[in-house]
């Protein structure tokens, strides 16, 4: 299913797309290092790592995520950070994908005793990182992880359906955001980048992960990044406020 070809989205929205990213290399870390030795990477994943600044640097961030988590609950954040190293090996070479698992494990592992932000730059980059693989592109919602699609933003609200704004009590109705391709993602938590957008704009939305082992029918818990075109604030959230097989 996953191997049938991809079919492109038109040039103009491409175009689009390209023109609200302008070039990042000048300002990448000349000196990042991920957390490994690079002269013992033996995988494909680790191998675009290390010829990757901005992966390398994303790769010490979660290195360091960890170690914080690992105080709060050892157990738990070693069985995340295995659960992510498989699914980046499975992205290969595809560095797009491995970057969204990287920010997945820090926003992961930001639950659990990290105070590891994801940083600023990572909407931008994802966008720069499509521009040089532009096979990733596909209409509707992206059915393989480590695809994209652009589409626009049809609602914003908490999860609720209420209006979203800044929350000014300890309760916290979450985020909410729907897409005109009929993709759909939820938080518990209020998110900037959501709150920042408007309807209409233009969002760069990439599947993350899929859930393993879902009764038949029950296809909720798909992770997707999405990274807003105009604003470049980019967020990573699941498409359904309980897994598959949940509540």
């Amino acid at each position: 299913m996953f191997r049938r070809r991809l079919r492109r989205i038109p040039p103009a929205i491409v175009a689009l797309a390209v023109a609200a990213f302008p070039i990042l290399y000048a300002t990448a870390s000349a000196s990042a290092n991920p957390s490994f030795n690079c002269r013992s990477a033996k995988t494909a994943d680790e191998r675009e790592i290390c010829r990757d600044d901005r992966l390398a640097e994303l790769d010490q961030a979660g290195s360091i995520a960890y170690s914080q988590a690992k105080r709060e609950d050892a157990k738990y954040a070693e069985e995340l950070a295995r659960e992510s190293l498989t699914a980046r090996g499975v992205c290969a070479t595809n560095r797009l994908c491995i970057l969204d698992q990287q920010v997945r494990l820090i926003e992961l592992l930001s639950g659990w005793g990290s105070k590891v932000p994801v940083p600023p730059w990572v909407g931008t980059y994802r966008m720069q990182l499509l521009q040089q693989s532009s096979d990733l592109l596909a209409k509707g919602l992206p059915v393989r992880v480590g695809t994209c699609t652009i589409t626009k933003l049809a609602s914003i609200s908490t999860r609720f359906g209420d209006e979203l704004k800044r929350p000014l009590h300890e309760f916290d109705p979450g985020s909410a955001v729907s897409y005109s391709n009929e993709g759909y993602q939820v938080s518990y938590s209020y998110i900037d980048a959501i709150a920042d957008s408007r309807i209409g704009d233009d969002v760069l939305l990439c599947l993350v992960s899929i859930p393993e082992d879902c009764p038949p029918g029950d296809d909720r818990g798909r992770f997707y990044s999405g990274t807003n075109l105009r604003t470049k604030g980019s967020w990573l959230l699941p498409d359904a406020q309980h897994m598959c097989g949940g509540a």
